[in-house]
């Protein structure tokens, strides 16, 4: 994509594009902080399903675009929303260096919609990984409550090779029509989190549908330690206030579905990014992207 590559609203990303910059234009980007670095960076992403009834914002044309996003942010964690095993292995080949982790929320294998976490191997080494039901079967392939489909999360134990510590992370998608089923797998999810260690560093990715003031997400900060990124945050929230934009173009603020909660961590930067491909959106999410460190 070369020069043609447009990211608009980089300027206080982590990257320290200047404001309103193309790549190629007259002002220069600040060097990349080093990877290896003791930051992590950690991203929420709900990349859209394959659907033809996107036309021209189907897979087809963005299966290019959603890696690309998480390469430039050099994301070392990155929980995916809505991917099927077809796009997954897309965004695999796309994304050399990276393992990944995630079930089909239909059978536990490869049937349904994934909400895979994607991790730099040259930064993390899984320990352990599962996946439960957001219902009250967890352990069986169940749709729990009024959802419509099937729910799941992903967890992944890693350790960052560097310090040897281990973060746990988590990754959801909550119903988009179930409002009891919304509360209940916050519930659920809170109470995982209760019975990990005081001392446990959690991250909790995902698109939960419904917003910072909303039950569920009271839910989850009333009922553990976690606290959203954006509030606890060393520096000012970056773009948009809100994640989902259905398409409708980068300058468009819909509503705030996406977040990311912490616990034991220390958040540098938190933003939502606006990015965009000569006008063409890798999804119908923005992506939502904190700086943490560990120690």
């Amino acid at each position: 994509m070369g020069a043609s590559l447009l990211l608009v609203g980089l300027a206080a990303t982590l990257l320290s594009f200047s404001a309103g910059a193309t790549l190629g234009a007259v002002k220069t980007p600040q060097p990349m902080q080093p990877l290896d670095q003791p930051a992590l960076r950690a991203m929420s992403f709900n990349v859209r399903v394959n659907t033809a009834s996107d036309g021209d914002n189907d897979w087809a044309h963005r299966r290019d675009l959603a890696p690309a996003t998480i390469r430039f942010h050099q994301a070392d964690i990155a929980g995916v929303q809505e991917a099927y095993r077809g796009m997954i292995d897309d965004m695999q080949q796309r994304l050399p260096g990276y393992a990944c982790y995630g079930v089909g929320t239909n059978d536990g294998a490869d049937g349904g919609a994934c909400n895979p976490v994607f991790w730099r191997e040259s930064r993390l080494e899984l320990i352990r990984s599962e996946t439960f039901w957001l219902s009250p079967t967890p352990d069986t392939p169940s749709t729990g409550w009024d959802a419509a489909f099937p729910r799941t999360a992903t967890h992944v134990v890693l350790r960052e090779r560097r310090s040897g510590f281990e973060l746990e992370v988590f990754n959801v998608h909550l119903d988009h029509e179930g409002a009891q089923a919304r509360l209940e797998s916050a519930r659920m999810l809170a109470q995982r989190m209760s019975d990990l260690p005081d001392d446990a560093r959690v991250i909790l990715l995902g698109d939960f549908n419904c917003g910072d003031s909303s039950p569920p997400v009271q839910a989850i900060t009333d009922r553990c330690n976690l606290r959203d990124a954006r509030d606890v945050s060393l520096t000012p929230h970056y773009g948009p206030t809100g994640s989902f934009t259905g398409f409708a173009g980068p300058q468009y603020t819909g509503p705030l579905l996406d977040h990311i909660f912490v616990q034991g961590v220390q958040v540098q930067q938190h933003g939502i990014l606006p990015d965009h491909f000569d006008g063409r959106l890798p999804s119908d999410h923005f992506p939502v992207l904190a700086e943490i460190l560990l120690n």
